[in-house]
């Protein structure tokens, strides 16, 4: 598995909603998903401090607002309070990583079952598409390409997935991963690994082989691990 992956949405240096007097439940999730996207991407790099002025003054929010954002952020393993310091940008250690592919794999095995049901012959065509899509990255295309078309064939394979809250499990785990860390490990051999096993997962799926689509999908996830 090449271990490329898409960030979306605003980030820290974009604009913001204006600062609300009380805490709100959604401003709150909108603030973490730009405070992880900002951490993901390495604008807070690991170890680093979070004031928390500093902050309301960053993403135009209320104390309370970027007080619950950060609950949110540690409780999904993003920063860490420590005891009279305040909030720190977690470093994402090779364990930590495992951990997360580990369950990934899991989860898409689940998935790619319930998609081997469900897929038609236009989803398998747009598959096929997805994957040229990510092999002309690989070959001529930039970092955010990759990540970009990667995302992208994912995405359109778990649109067959009926279970949707597996789904956005799935899609969490891999915003778990920073997209520095991401981009370190791909190499030419692992991003070339990617492309066979997107063809291999369609043809898996076309030919409506469980056990070996489970098999390719298990060890396309668990791909990046023995680089680690």
């Amino acid at each position: 598995m090449a271990l490329v992956t898409q960030q979306m949405g605003a980030t820290g240096a974009e604009s913001h909603d204006k600062p609300t007097a009380g805490g709100s439940a959604v401003r709150a999730r909108q603030l973490a998903k730009l405070i992880e996207k900002d951490i993901s991407t390495g604008r807070l790099s690991a170890g680093s401090w979070l004031k928390q002025v500093d902050l309301e003054a960053q993403y135009g929010a209320s104390r309370l607002d970027i007080r619950q954002a950060l609950d949110r952020l540690e409780e999904k393993g993003f920063v860490k309070l420590e005891a009279n310091r305040g909030y720190r940008v977690e470093t994402f250690d090779k364990q930590r990583f495992r951990n997360v592919v580990t369950i990934r794999a899991i989860l898409e095995v689940a998935a790619a079952a319930e998609v081997l049901k469900h897929i038609d012959e236009a989803g398998l065509a747009r598959l096929d598409q997805h994957a040229d899509a990510f092999a002309e990255a690989v070959a001529a295309g930039t970092v955010v390409a990759q990540e970009e078309a990667n995302y992208a064939f994912h995405a359109a394979m778990l649109e067959f997935c009926p279970n949707r809250d597996l789904v956005s499990m799935i899609f969490d785990l891999r915003s778990r991963v920073p997209v520095t860390l991401t981009r370190e490990k791909n190499t030419a051999t692992l991003l070339a690994r990617t492309v066979q096993d997107h063809y291999d997962i369609v043809e898996g799926l076309r030919q409506r082989d469980r056990p070996g689509l489970e098999l390719i999908v298990h060890q396309h996830v668990l791909g990046g691990l023995d680089i680690v």
